[in-house]
């Protein structure tokens, strides 16, 4: 039996070119800082949306997360500035942009779908 997650949140579409992720949004600090684990799967168009709060350098863990994935570190003006591949399990590092911009939102996908799907540092994002 495959677990998509124990716990319910809200769902809201990402839209980054033709492409549409559908995201889950952790709303408590328990949440977020649960973000993906425990989970098995993600599924092809499925994400996880933070809202860090116009930050520099949010810092991102893989701590009990089973599945490779990649981070993209979207700017207040809602455009993508860095795509951070991270590492199953790697509870050791800190995933961040090295780039010292204000963030203001982090999409978490499978690793690999910026490229599969053409997505690049300076895409518009539009989130409802």
């Amino acid at each position: 039996m495959i677990k998509i997650s124990q716990r319910h949140f809200r769902t809201v579409p990402v839209f980054i070119g033709n492409r549409t992720i559908y995201c889950d949004v952790p709303e408590t600090e328990a949440e977020k800082r649960a973000g993906l684990k425990k989970r098995d799967i993600l599924f092809e168009h499925q994400g996880m949306l933070f809202d860090v709060g116009n930050r520099y350098q949010p810092l991102f863990t893989m701590r009990d997360v089973i599945f490779d994935l990649e981070a993209l570190f979207i700017g207040n003006d809602r455009k993508i500035k860095d795509i951070v591949p991270m590492r199953k399990m790697d509870g050791s590092t800190a995933y961040t942009t090295p780039m010292r911009v204000p963030i203001r939102f982090v999409v978490e996908v499978n690793k690999g779908y910026s490229k599969k799907y053409g997505i690049s540092i300076g895409d518009v994002v539009r989130i409802s």
